[in-house]
């Protein structure tokens, strides 16, 4: 079960990281080029509608930089989408690592 408190202990370790020289110019820089990522949507829908790609979402439900309605809007484009919606934020591989390793194990073993 998702743990606040787990995920604030884990912030600690973040931002020591983005506290390393240079690292706030390497982030800004990121999120900079995110609204690449925006303009280039319209060009991965259409490739995953064209190639129909076996898919495997895992979403953390506490995420707050992505909307919950997000996971199933995939299903537009690849109807038959894997979707797994856990009790995570962002970093989900943080705070359910065991669980999301299961899913994509049970995900690779499951033929076509």
């Amino acid at each position: 079960m998702y743990d606040p408190g787990s995920a604030r202990a884990l912030w600690t370790d973040e931002f020591a990281f983005l506290s390393r020289p240079g690292e706030a110019d390497i982030q800004s820089d990121l999120f900079y080029d995110y609204r690449t990522d925006v303009e280039a949507y319209p060009t991965w829908q259409a490739w995953l509608r064209k190639t129909q790609p076996r898919l495997l979402l895992i979403w953390g439900r506490y995420d707050l930089s992505f909307d919950l309605s997000e996971p199933e809007a995939y299903r537009h484009d690849v109807p038959g989408v894997t979707v797994h919606v856990l009790d995570a934020g962002h970093f989900a591989l943080d705070t359910a690592v065991d669980d999301i390793a299961g899913l994509v194990r049970g995900f690779v073993k499951t033929p076509d």
